[in-house]
């Protein structure tokens, strides 16, 4: 079946876990996971190009490009409910903004939720209960701990809890394992990458993500020798996607540049008006207050 007429359909239906019946739950949890199918078929057929959103504004805008499915970006959405990134962002926020994305949708939403969001000695469930709760087809889980990478077994033992929490809903969650040695600049040999990344699948990831990699020998080295897809950052300077694509990436992200690029386009906006009085409006821009008005009156 073709996705989007699949996706629309599992749309109709589309349920929330909050004061459902055992029945109705069940439901969710089929039709949940029939989204997650469609997004992990995306990955087995590759070329997969995800535009990172961090409200419903933005995952509108995603829908309205073209996008086959949404990725957030943690650091967005931190911004936007006025916290700084890197794991300082209230939780039950985190979780209300991502239930605002994806009801918001009828395409896929996968959240990063950094090193898994948990306050000290927190069951991994709960997290999980969470993401279940919002509707998440998959997540992004980092490998690192107080500022470094953890070692493979440990960063093996956090992508075991998330699959083990998920399987006792029934929940076929889609684990994509970021690994954050290249970016930090802490081991970047090929043998080891492929060696921390095939432990994470084997512990139940389905995707892995090594953000900061852009070498196109080394994407074709691991990508031909890990046991699943590779996903990695786009930036100013990188390899075009079908550069990425012909060297074995099976997935493109976005990261923050979006939210950067929106805050930035306001900044100096603003700085303008502050200094002059004066608006001066995008020639070529494609939205405006009717344009904006209709991409949202569209889902109520």
């Amino acid at each position: 079946m073709n996705i989007n007429i699949l996706i629309t359909s599992i749309a109709v239906e589309k349920y929330s876990t909050k004061n459902k019946s055992p029945r109705e739950t069940n439901i969710q949890t089929v039709i949940l996971n029939e989204k997650i199918q469609i997004f992990r078929q995306l990955h087995e057929e590759g070329r997969l190009i995800l535009a990172n959103s961090w409200d419903v504004m933005s995952s509108r805008l995603a829908e309205q490009s073209g996008a086959k499915a949404i990725a957030t970006t943690s650091s967005g959405i931190s911004w936007s409910l006025g916290y700084s990134d890197n794991q300082l962002a209230d939780r039950k926020l985190v979780m209300k903004a991502l239930g605002l994305i994806t009801g918001c949708t009828n395409l896929p939403v996968s959240a990063d939720i950094e090193d898994g969001l948990l306050v000290i000695d927190e069951n991994m469930d709960h997290l999980v209960q969470d993401l279940y709760s919002v509707e998440c087809v998959g997540i992004n889980i980092e490998d690192a701990q107080n500022g470094k990478s953890m070692s493979i077994e440990d960063g093996a033992e956090r992508i075991a809890a998330v699959r083990t929490s998920a399987n006792k809903l029934n929940y076929n969650l889609f684990i994509n394992a970021r690994i954050d040695s290249w970016l930090r600049g802490e081991n970047t040999e090929p043998a080891h990458l492929i060696s921390r990344a095939n432990a994470y699948l084997a512990a139940g990831a389905d995707c892995i993500f090594i953000p900061g990699l852009t070498d196109l020998a080394i994407c074709q080295t691991i990508s031909t020798h890990i046991n699943g897809p590779l996903n990695v950052m786009a930036h100013s300077g990188a390899p075009s996607a079908e550069e990425f694509f012909a060297a074995g990436v099976k997935r493109i992200s976005g990261g923050s540049f979006f939210a950067e690029q929106a805050y930035d386009i306001t900044l100096s906006s603003m700085e303008n008006f502050v200094r002059n009085g004066m608006l001066q409006p995008n020639d070529k821009a494609k939205l405006n207050y009717m344009a904006l008005n209709a991409l949202l009156a569209q889902k109520e």
